[in-house]
């Protein structure tokens, strides 16, 4: 038998130790009681978890986008026209494709053909209506010349006012142009065009000391819109159009017809 050394026989000295405390708490005696006590039961198969498979996502197919062919003409396409003739008795001559071809056309439309104002409206209607070429012919109101001394035409406001090149890009004709880049105010432009320019100052601005109205507009406003429309025309020159309208300025009368 080998001889122990000082660490092994301190280290065998610990281990009795330890076994006689583990005697006084009697923990194999309640061991072997436990084992004999504990009734082991097989797990509820509804207990199990049961392992899935996973899913393997299928590559979705990408749908081609079909695009439509662009709609073309007749005479794009290289169809000739339905040659076809109607006398004043309204009888259609023709080749029978052509006026089949005739036929087809007139269906999409309604009552078969196009009617013109005068024949779709009824009479009180074509007398109360407003005709124009959607053209201004006026010149400003007469009040506001008398009242102002605006001149008596555009080309005599311009040339005695200063004159010079009109552009967009020098609106008040003085022949400096504007920095690229840089912005403008529109509105503060026109309201030095007073004299030179009335049409560009009464778009944005009404007669100076009026206030301008933003509300709904008043029944004797639009009869002032209509009796000037009538009288002078209207789709242009929508600043000397408002001239005639107080507390209105031109882009509100374009936004009105």
């Amino acid at each position: 038998m080998t001889q122990l050394n000082d660490y092994e026989r301190e280290r065998q000295k610990n281990i009795e130790h330890n076994r006689e405390l583990l005697a006084q708490f009697n923990l194999t005696e309640a061991r072997s009681a436990l084992k004999e006590t504990t009734v082991f039961s097989k797990k509820d198969p509804e207990d199990i978890p049961v392992k899935t498979e996973k899913k393997i996502r299928k590559p979705t197919k990408k749908r081609e986008k079909v695009v439509p062919p662009a709609r073309k003409s007749s005479r794009l396409r290289g169809i000739e026209a339905p040659k076809i003739e109607i006398d004043r008795d309204e009888t259609i001559r023709g080749a029978e494709t052509d006026i089949q071809a005739l036929v087809a056309v007139e269906e999409e439309l309604w009552d078969g053909k196009l009617l013109k104002p005068d024949e779709y409206f009824d009479e009180e209607i074509r007398n109360n209506a407003i005709r124009t070429d959607g053209h201004y012919t006026g010149w400003i109101n007469p009040v506001l010349m008398e009242k102002h001394g605006f001149e008596t035409s555009a080309a005599e406001a311009w040339e005695k006012n200063g004159g010079g090149s009109f552009s967009y890009k020098d609106p008040l004709g003085t022949g400096k142009k504007k920095v690229r880049g840089s912005r403008t105010d529109a509105k503060a432009i026109a309201k030095e065009m007073f004299k030179k320019n009335p049409n560009a100052y009464f778009y944005r601005h009404t007669e100076p000391g009026v206030e301008q109205l933003t509300n709904e507009w008043s029944e004797e406003e639009k009869k002032l819109f209509l009796e000037t429309a009538r009288t002078h025309g209207c789709g242009d020159k929508w600043g000397l159009f408002a001239s005639y309208i107080p507390h209105r300025v031109g882009y509100q009368c374009s936004s009105k017809l």
